[in-house]
């Protein structure tokens, strides 16, 4: 498996734990966390697909 794929699959994890947390949890600060962290990962596979 390439490794820009396994970037863009982490991000989509930590988008669904994101969203998850928003609508389950009451603390959204975490959540937002998670939802940069996903954000982080999604750019880190667009730079490593362009190289």
């Amino acid at each position: 498996m390439k490794k820009c794929n396994l970037f863009y699959l982490s991000g989509l994890l930590f988008f669904l734990v994101a969203a998850l947390n928003f609508f389950t949890g009451e603390n959204h600060s975490t959540a937002v966390v998670w939802l940069c962290l996903g954000s982080a990962f999604l750019c880190l596979g667009a730079s490593q697909r362009k190289k």
